[in-house]
């Protein structure tokens, strides 16, 4: 090692001795600015006519999203089937209609938490035998609950599917919940609302949610539930709900890849077969708690933190809303993209943050419309003020042509990533099934944004926002911001904890303890 020492000092010399050579050009060349004239390259190679106008662009790739083929098992489980045989992969997702939405009363996240306790234990294997299970395969497996339902997907080599069909079925029809399983479970939950409680975007989050939705609402809670829901939850009533919605005539499974449907079905009968369908629970009702009283700013106050998250939201957009379309069409106009409104005004103007968007959140039943932007502290009363009066501009002023072209072509070609991979195939398609949607839908996608005028996006801006009624929240540094917060005029100022709660965080900013 020693001994080659000296050859590596050696050969960055030699490079820059050549590099810096002081050999003159051969007598007669022409120098740099003869060679520009003649049209010819540094190198000597002269410029082909092409070079100097850009080429024209090629025709526009026409994208056709796949539609699955529709099949019946004999207990009544509908079965979605994409073939894509171009690489040897296939997933497995197993989409059930049911979620945060049928969480019993005061018992949020049992959902979520069902969807955790899927791979840690079943009645046939414990969970080292299922992980190691799925290892042996190359398979992945995951599962996790959002507002309308819960999902368990795999992911593996086609070759594999008899073998992962075992482990997963069983995995989602036969979960034990057994004791050990669930203290591991919960251990690892209230790790993950610890950091949920520590990040200030999710704070935001949470306490808009609760705020929009009210008290006892069951999309009031972050997806993992609270704290107390989770020390408390037990093993029957996990138990209850799987035994309660997780039912073949409540479910649809999708199969993306390189997959023979004439093989398959036989497979999955017998996986399948014997699962029974059952009369379901009465659903929660999903309305918002009406708000009583004035609209009020809410608060989170982190002393000095350097930066405020901004989140203002109301009632947005379900998945049979009319103005569906027009509606999307206005929020990326508003704050979908680098080219958006939110991001000229409060990035590209004003300096006051990295990034700010605007987004529906389509369910089943409506879900949220939300704008949101981290600003720097200090200008929080002012980044608020301009991103309300983006929103009032876009109500009262509507869209010009070339914002709605491109919010559509935006919404359009984003379409074709969605079908990437057989995962993110199956996960398109989930969305659907948990939506209510028809399994053809993406054949006339960009159809419907292709319809929508300026006009309808004027109509849908005037309908859905609107700043009155916006429910408003701040999470950052109280004390520096308060005085200029109050003069905007946008109601008094009601303070919140981390998780929404009233009480504490008031008797916490009165005693400095927060």
């Amino acid at each position: 090692m020693e001994r080659l020492a000296p050859l590596a000092l050696l050969a960055p010399a030699v490079l820059l001795a050549c590099a810096t050579s002081g050999t003159p050009a051969p007598a007669g060349a022409p120098t740099a600015s003869a060679r520009a004239d003649a049209g010819v390259s540094e190198t000597g190679t002269p410029d082909a006519p092409f070079r100097k106008t850009l080429p024209e662009p090629g025709e526009p790739v026409v994208f056709k999203p796949p539609v699955p083929a529709v099949q019946m098992l004999k207990n009544g489980l509908a079965v979605w089937i994409v073939e894509q045989h171009e690489v040897p992969l296939a997933t497995v997702e197993l989409v059930v209609r049911a979620g945060e939405d049928t969480d019993p009363s005061g018992k949020p996240g049992t959902a979520s938490f069902v969807a955790d306790m899927l791979d840690e234990g079943t009645t046939l294997r414990d969970a080292p035998a299922i992980a190691a299970a799925f290892e042996d395969q190359a398979a992945l497996f995951q599962s996790r609950a959002d507002k309308d339902s819960l999902v368990a997907a795999v992911s593996f080599p086609s070759a594999s599917l008899s073998p992962v069909l075992d482990v997963f079925s069983d995995c989602v029809l036969r979960p034990a919940f057994k004791a050990p399983d669930l203290e591991r479970v919960r251990a690892l939950r209230l790790g993950d609302l610890a950091q949920l409680e520590a990040d200030p975007a999710q704070i935001a989050k949470a306490v808009l949610n609760r705020t929009v939705w009210g008290e006892g609402h069951p999309w009031a809670f972050p997806s993992a539930g609270t704290v107390a829901s989770t020390k408390a939850a037990r093993a029957d009533q996990l138990a209850a709900w799987h035994r309660s919605w997780v039912r073949p005539n409540n479910a649809v499974l999708v199969l993306v890849g390189d997959v023979n449907p004439t093989t398959l079905l036989p497979e999955l009968e017998r996986r399948f077969g014997d699962w029974k369908p059952a009369t379901l629970p009465k659903r929660r009702s999903l309305a918002p708690v009406a708000r009583k009283g004035p609209r009020m700013v809410t608060v989170v106050d982190r002393p000095g933190a350097a930066q405020s998250q901004l989140w203002v939201g109301e009632l947005g957009l379900g998945a049979s809303s009319p103005d569906l379309y027009a509606a999307q069409v206005a929020s990326t106009v508003l704050g979908g993209g680098f080219k958006s409104r939110l991001m000229a005004n409060l990035r590209s103007g004003k300096g006051y943050t990295y990034g700010a968007f605007s987004t529906f959140d389509v369910r089943r039943e409506p879900g949220l419309f939300v704008a949101v932007a981290p600003v720097v502290a200090d200008k929080t009363p002012e980044a608020l003020k301009e991103l309300l009066g983006e929103i009032d501009r876009l109500r009262e002023g509507g869209i010009d042509a070339s914002e709605l072209a491109d919010a559509k072509s935006g919404l359009i070609q984003s379409l074709p990533a969605e079908f990437g991979s057989t995962t993110s195939t199956a996960m398109a398609f989930g969305r659907l099934v948990a939506l209510g949607r028809a399994p053809d839908y993406f054949a006339s996608y960009v159809q419907k944004f292709e319809g929508v005028t300026r006009e309808d996006v004027a109509k849908a801006a005037r309908t859905r926002f609107d700043t009155k009624t916006l429910a408003i929240v701040v999470v950052g540094p109280l004390a520096e911001i308060r005085p200029r917060l109050e003069a905007l005029g946008l109601g008094s100022i009601a303070l919140r904890d981390a998780t929404g709660e009233a009480v504490k965080a008031a008797r916490a900013v009165k005693t400095g303890t927060n």
